[in-house]
């Protein structure tokens, strides 16, 4: 996987240097806070599907095309993750996962910039989106619940693999997939060298290893996001 990043950021170099020629490159780095969940199947093994908290860091190129145009990539790290809880907590057993994987992102994204030079000088709103793709690194998985009455808890580094689990095994949503992609959107105003951004990814890997073995491992990363930035 990690492979497939450094060779999609080498090619996407050499198109955007080779092919294209950009009016204005320049570069950026942002950081911001981010609400994470995931999409999961309703079904009564999944009793609640609830959103955290946690952070995104990222620094990229903008690639300019035009006064109105451009196109940004680089390198992410995005926190993303859900608290899932399998079976009724009122119950003798069940079990709540807080997991919060850590992935290294490459994404691209076509930007349009809007000029509003006559209200505020070097002003810019911009609307964009495109493709992600990326790759587990690092996070931490809590687990608390009940079994028969009994109550345990543990916290471990998330595990990150491609192989398929047992249902509701012990690792059932605490080891992810390596590998995720998506979609993003983003807006956000650029004004001289600062940067204000909202972006919302929306996953379209199964990122529980259990994903083929039965509808209830089906789930993907859903993440919104807001940061402030520089650009350099």
């Amino acid at each position: 996987m990690k492979k497939t990043l450094i060779g999609a950021a080498v090619l996407a170099a050499m198109f955007f240097g080779k092919d294209t020629q950009a009016q204005e490159i320049t570069y950026g780095v942002k950081a911001g806070y981010s609400i994470a969940t995931v999409r999961a199947p309703k079904t009564a093994d999944i009793f609640g599907v609830n959103q955290i908290g946690t952070y995104h860091f990222a620094s990229y190129i903008d690639l300019g095309f035009s006064d109105g145009f451009s196109l940004q990539t680089g390198l992410s790290v995005n926190g993303k993750g859900a608290n899932l809880t399998i079976g009724d907590r009122k119950g003798k057993t069940w079990t709540e996962y807080n997991s919060n994987p850590y992935y290294l992102e490459l994404p691209v994204n076509a930007v349009a910039k809007i000029a509003v030079g006559n209200i505020f000088d070097k002003c810019n709103i911009i609307l964009g989106g495109g493709p992600y793709v990326g790759m587990g690194i690092a996070g931490k998985n809590k687990i608390n619940g009940k079994q028969l009455g009994i109550a345990f808890e543990s916290e471990d580094n998330i595990l990150y693999s491609n192989d398929d689990q047992p249902v509701n095994s012990n690792n059932f949503y605490g080891e992810f997939k390596n590998f995720d992609f998506g979609l993003n959107a983003l807006a956000g105003i650029e004004y001289h060298w600062a940067t204000f951004n909202i972006n919302y990814q929306y996953g379209v890997v199964n990122v529980n290893p259990g994903a083929n073995l039965s509808p209830i491992d089906r789930m993907k990363n859903r993440v919104w996001s807001a940061s402030f930035g520089i650009r350099l």
